[in-house]
């Protein structure tokens, strides 16, 4: 099997949960793993308050930079709003960013910017909250920020698009793939004591030798492959039928 493995941990920010990414950052290190982290630069969402603001959160995140770990700008603050607007990636129907006119979207990312560039911090991958955002956003990150990597989008293997390169994000779980790039995404906010000690498991048992660091993948300028497509093609299929059969569920809750 030659599947290649990237693990992302989301909505690192000052109020994070303090003890689980402790325990997920500890379990990472000894593996000798480098993550992705999205970091919400100036977090106003009142989910991601879970701890008490940490005064050193951005020596953290420094020291998260200089051990190799690839840090993401993560939106701005992420407060999302509902919209209509067409997203690159259909997920919800709300964003930080889609649907705003350019000049409000490019505002978000030059003061998101400016918080990371203040902090001694340059995150060169974009990562959107909820994974929502438009070609305006594109553009506007493309014009103020030097970062040419999103972390998202469907496919077996990196591609380029729209100016970017496009590191594929599919999966919330380690999960068995026979070849591929695939990354993982983690909320360590919310991760139970199971599913860190499950995370370690697997890692240690099945998947640690296959897990780079975005560093070892080879950026090159190709488009999305037949099978990309393929990937893309049902990994809709299988949203939209989710989103029904939870729709069903919630009905016979009520």
């Amino acid at each position: 099997m030659t599947a290649r493995y990237l693990l992302r941990m989301d909505d690192a920010c000052a109020a994070m949960n303090r003890s689980n990414w402790q325990a997920i950052e500890e379990l990472l290190d000894s593996f000798g793993i480098k993550p992705i982290v999205a970091v919400v630069p100036d977090n106003r969402d009142p989910d991601l308050k879970v701890d008490q603001v940490d005064p050193i959160f951005w020596s953290k995140v420094r020291s998260w930079q200089d051990k190799g770990w690839i840090i993401a700008m993560h939106g701005y603050q992420h407060l999302m709003h509902y919209t209509e607007s067409k997203m690159i990636l259909p997920y919800y129907k709300c964003s930080e960013f889609a649907g705003l006119p350019y000049k409000e979207q490019a505002e978000k990312i030059r003061q998101s910017w400016g918080i990371f560039v203040s902090q001694g911090v340059e995150p060169t991958v974009w990562i959107a909250p909820a994974h929502c955002f438009d070609m305006v956003t594109l553009q506007a990150i493309h014009d103020e920020t030097t970062i040419r990597i999103v972390n998202d989008g469907i496919a077996r293997d990196q591609y380029f698009d729209n100016g970017f390169f496009w590191i594929p994000q599919q999966l919330w779980n380690l999960t068995e793939k026979l070849d591929g790039l695939w990354t993982v995404c983690l909320h360590p906010n919310t991760m139970t004591e199971e599913q860190i000690t499950e995370l370690h498991q697997s890692l240690g048992e099945q998947f640690v030798e296959r897990v780079i660091s975005l560093d070892d993948v080879v950026l090159v300028e190709r488009s999305k492959s037949l099978r990309d497509h393929i990937e893309d093609f049902y990994f809709w299929q299988r949203h939209r039928k989710n989103k029904v059969i939870n729709r069903v569920k919630a009905v016979f809750r009520a």
